[in-house]
């Protein structure tokens, strides 16, 4: 009998992939077979995800693995970015396309939410901070602006979970999802009633909250007819592209962080339980809900800028590749500007290279006007970053650690690799690139029954990638120029 295969949906907040994999002994066999783009729409004012596109998408990818040779499919999982929310009609209609989180929907909702509620006290509920981004920010938001929509609404349901309904009709939030959208409390791992009533949010909307690594259901008959398949299990990930990222990073221990960098770096450790102490909070560390496991986390920008600048540039020059852009960095001089990629400035940028001179004219520095040189200051702000957290979290927590373990696309871009050990003086070890999709296809195994654990997960990650090592070269060099870093962010 032929191998069962395994579906991956990966959907990211710029693109999206189609991952089939075969569990061989202690390693899957990975093949890609479909990639597509994520492309939010504006319209009327607002910006929006394209979630017909998107399904579409999905559907093709099922299509594309039928194509490839892989009939055999007997699971199917889906994952997407964090924060934002479907809502459904009481007739399972989709009431309008969703919010983008960078839309300018939930401007100035952050000191909304402070006449309510503490900062401190919303995180010791949420394990999160405040921030435009996140659910219960766009709720408010939709209360104060489109209260009309809640009267409407029946069920939300976060990203994954809808294009899971979509697949097999299953309502219900899984908890990685749900934990990003600020309205679960994380401690009980329930909705918080108390949040919802006191922003007069509609409570009774939530559906239930699911475990990741169990099955759905399987392909409701419209799909199944569409694609001319039957008998396909549709699993219950972990839904939040973070979460499916973590579990599947192959080499965690008290010695070791970890970091999954693609468009957002989210920098941190694994923890059993919550951590929503002071000094964690005033480090700006958040907890987010992982499979079986509690996320204690800073997400900051990751490669957001570099990506933007490279669609920027491919509008002038197709020519243009991700590659140039890595190796032209490589040969600009070093440490010319310096920018903070989590500063205000950058949330959302269609035009980076002048948003990075607006940045440097008002933080008083000359920025050299050849691309090079900008591609590499952009690189080099986000490695400081990171050493900015990882000096946060020493502090907050009293520990050192010696090594961090990267997972995701950002693990091809070796230049910003090695500037990572050398800023933060830690060895880095990469994991695999595709870790989402990896984790996504192990979890779906444990709810097959083939993988028993996370341990058994994450050695399967190891054996499913080339490791590489970078080790700390120019600690000096780049201890003198956080020092500079740090005293212009201050100003």
């Amino acid at each position: 009998m032929k191998k069962k295969s395994y579906l991956a949906i990966d959907v990211g907040a710029s693109s999206g992939r189609a991952v089939c994999g075969m569990l061989k002994g202690s390693s899957f066999e990975i093949h890609e077979i479909f990639r597509f783009s994520n492309d939010p729409v504006h319209i009327n004012g607002s910006l929006r995800w394209n979630i017909l596109s998107l399904w579409t998408s999905i559907l093709r990818s099922i299509s594309e693995c039928f194509r490839a040779g892989f009939e055999n499919i007997g699971c199917i999982g889906i994952d997407t970015w964090g924060v934002d929310f479907v809502l459904l009609d009481k007739n399972g209609q989709v009431i309008w396309n969703p919010y983008h989180y960078r839309d300018n929907l939930t401007e100035g909702v952050e000191e909304k939410i402070r006449k309510k509620i503490k900062d401190e006290d919303l995180y010791r509920i949420t394990g999160l901070l405040i921030g435009r981004v996140t659910s219960f920010s766009q709720m408010v938001a939709l209360r104060e602006k489109s209260s009309w929509v809640f009267e409407v609404a029946k069920t939300f349901l976060m990203m994954p979970d809808f294009f899971r309904y979509c697949l097999c009709n299953a309502t219900g939030c899984e908890i990685t999802a749900a934990g990003s959208s600020q309205l679960l409390d994380i401690n009980t791992k329930k909705w918080s009633k108390p949040l919802f009533d006191l922003f007069s949010l509609p409570y009774e909307i939530m559906p239930w909250i699911d475990k990741p690594g169990r099955i759905a259901g399987k392909l409701n008959r419209e799909v199944s007819e569409q694609l001319h398949c039957r008998d396909i299990n549709v699993a219950i990930t972990a839904g939040h592209d973070t979460a499916s990222a973590a579990v599947s990073v192959p080499f965690v221990d008290e010695d070791t962080l970890f970091m999954s960098l693609g468009t957002w770096a989210v920098f941190g450790f694994i923890s059993e339980s919550p951590c929503v102490t002071s000094s964690i909070f005033e480090a700006g560390f958040i907890n987010e809900a992982g499979f079986d496991c509690v996320m204690i986390v800073r997400n900051m920008s990751g490669l957001y800028l570099f990506e933007n600048l490279y669609r920027q540039l491919l509008k002038k020059d197709r020519k243009t590749t991700y590659r140039d852009m890595i190796d032209s960095a490589s040969s600009a001089k070093p440490f010319q500007v310096f920018i903070n990629p989590n500063d205000s400035t950058f949330f959302s940028v269609s035009d980076v290279i002048s948003a990075i001179r607006d940045y440097c004219d008002r933080t008083g520095q000359k920025i050299a006007e050849g691309l090079s040189e900008i591609f590499r200051t952009i690189l080099e702000g986000i490695a400081l970053s990171f050493r900015q957290a990882l000096k946060g979290l020493e502090m907050c927590t009293g520990r050192s650690f010696r090594k961090i373990c990267i997972v995701g696309g950002g693990v091809r871009n070796t230049l910003l690799c090695q500037m990572v050990a050398d800023a933060t003086g830690l060895e880095i070890i990469t994991g695999p690139a595709e870790a989402t999709s990896i984790g996504n296809l192990c979890i779906q195994a444990f709810a097959e029954g083939e993988i028993s654990n996370t341990s058994e997960i994450r050695t399967i990650s190891a054996n499913s990638c080339d490791v590489r090592v970078y080790r700390p070269e120019m600690v000096e060099e780049w201890e003198k120029q956080y020092n500079r870093f740090c005293h212009l962010y201050k100003k």
